[in-house]
């Protein structure tokens, strides 16, 4: 958990702007739990911060809290086309690491649904649950 907190407070201290775009993420930027999956491990649990055009996950095992995943980056949201741009990660895909990945989202109050196909060829489809 201490790498995970650098990590969320380098990301968060980076400039605010990618590929000279202003980041706007409103509707997006919070705390998420990822509540449906293909890829999640039974007994994991994910979660992603969103924040001023950064992103952060940590993927765990709720029993013995081992981490099984994490990564972060910067993040664009435009209308419903989002992009992640993976910074770093640790026991990712390869092929995710310091590429975009292009996404359609859509909110749905405290729910948001993530889909698209990673530059690796893998197929997503996330719904993540805002946190209180």
């Amino acid at each position: 958990m201490f790498v995970f907190a650098i990590a969320l407070t380098a990301v968060l201290a980076w400039p605010q702007a990618i590929g000279g775009q202003t980041k706007n993420n409103n509707q997006l930027d919070g705390t998420w739990e990822l509540v449906n999956s293909q890829q999640l491990p039974k007994g994991a649990r994910d979660i992603k911060i969103i924040s001023e055009g950064h992103f952060i996950f940590v993927t765990y095992d709720t029993e013995s809290g081992t981490v099984l995943g994490t990564g972060g980056g910067t993040c664009i949201l435009n209308a419903s086309s989002y992009a992640e741009h993976v910074d770093f990660g640790d026991r990712l895909s390869p092929g995710i690491v310091g590429k975009d990945q292009q996404f359609t989202v859509k909110v749905d109050k405290d729910t948001f649904t993530q889909t698209g196909t990673l530059t690796n060829g893998k197929d997503l489809s996330e719904t993540w649950k805002r946190v209180n």
